[in-house]
This record gives C-alpha cells, sequence and structure tokens, in this order.
C-alpha cells in the first residue's frame, strides 16, 4: 500500500492497537461496524449483521407476514398473562412496539385500589425494593423503569424474553393489598 494508505489506516485503526498492520480485515469490519460508539462498546458486530440481513431476507420471503403475525400474537399472549395476573386489562397503546411492558407500581396500584393507596405505595415502595422482590420471588430479573421516563417504582419486563407462564409469575409476585 501507498504510504498515504497506510499513514490514513494508522490513524483510523490506531486506538485499537499499537501495530495496525497485524490487524486483520474482519476485525477491520468490526471495527468499522462499531465506530458509532468508539470501536468497542456498541453498534452491531460483522456476525450480528449478517444475522439481520438474514432476518431481512427471511422477512421479504414472508409476503403474508405469517412468521410476524405469530411472534406479535406470542408477545401479546405473555403481556396479556402478565396483566391477567394482575387483574388489569391491557392498555391498548398504537404506538407501542409491544416489545417491552413498563410496570408502573403507581398506576396498577391506583388502578387496583385507589387513590390513597398509589400514593402510599409510591411513598414507601422504591424502585430496587419492586425489582429484588420481583427477582426473589420468580428469579426473574427486570430493569427499571427510568429508561422509560418514569420516576416513580417501576420495572421494565421485555417480553421477547421468558415464557408466558413467567410473566404470569411477574404479575403474582407484584404487592397487593399493601404485601
Amino acid at each position: 500500500m501507498p504510504k498515504a494508505t497506510k499513514a490514513a489506516l494508522d490513524r483510523r485503526y490506531g486506538s485499537l492497537l499499537p501495530d495496525v498492520s497485524s490487524l486483520k480485515f474482519i476485525d477491520r469490519l468490526v471495527a468499522d461496524s462499531r465506530t458509532v460508539a468508539l470501536n468497542h462498546t456498541a453498534g452491531l458486530s460483522t456476525p450480528q449483521q449478517v444475522q439481520m440481513v438474514l432476518f431481512s431476507l427471511f422477512a421479504l420471503m414472508d409476503e403474508n407476514d405469517v412468521y410476524k403475525s405469530t411472534l406479535k400474537k406470542v408477545i401479546r399472549n405473555r403481556e396479556s398473562a402478565l396483566y391477567r395476573e394482575l387483574s388489569i386489562a391491557v392498555t391498548d397503546n398504537p404506538n407501542s412496539v409491544d416489545y417491552y411492558t413498563l410496570l408502573d407500581l403507581e398506576d396498577i396500584s391506583l388502578k387496583l385500589y385507589g387513590a390513597d393507596f398509589a400514593k402510599w405505595v409510591k411513598e414507601k415502595f422504591s424502585t430496587n425494593e419492586l425489582l429484588f422482590r420481583i427477582a426473589d420471588e420468580t428469579g426473574i430479573v427486570l430493569l427499571p423503569g427510568r429508561g422509560f421516563g418514569t420516576q416513580q417504582p417501576a420495572g421494565r419486563a421485555s417480553l421477547a424474553n421468558l415464557n408466558e407462564f413467567e410473566y404470569a409469575a411477574i404479575g403474582r409476585s407484584l404487592p397487593r393489598d399493601g404485601r
């Protein structure tokens, strides 16, 4: 390679290792796929990019969206199982991607037991207490709801990872009647 090209490569990949000439081509591809996050913390690796291409091709081949419709049904059934155990109807949100559900303890308490109980829950329970209680009772770890714009005690459950009965267990483990 010309010296100018080598110098450009040294600048581009110099943060990855001292001897850029020893960097394999595939490792350059991976690094380039992650440049959005400084080569190491995010982005899709080459195998992930290939997998996304395969998923895209499969989606194009499934002209009637049978697979997509089936997955949507599975995810909605999981959410329904969780809220059925809470005795709360699933909120219909046309903007929801149905991949996560936010378990807002204040909102759940309000719907189940009224404003006074919801106020007490908000004052009494922290997010960590809620999440640790669910983890302790079910063995399922949920993420805090803060990433979804709530400050009150809330948990975020991915609807893509567990079996339906596990979502029902989450619903059963939420505090009820002050427990």
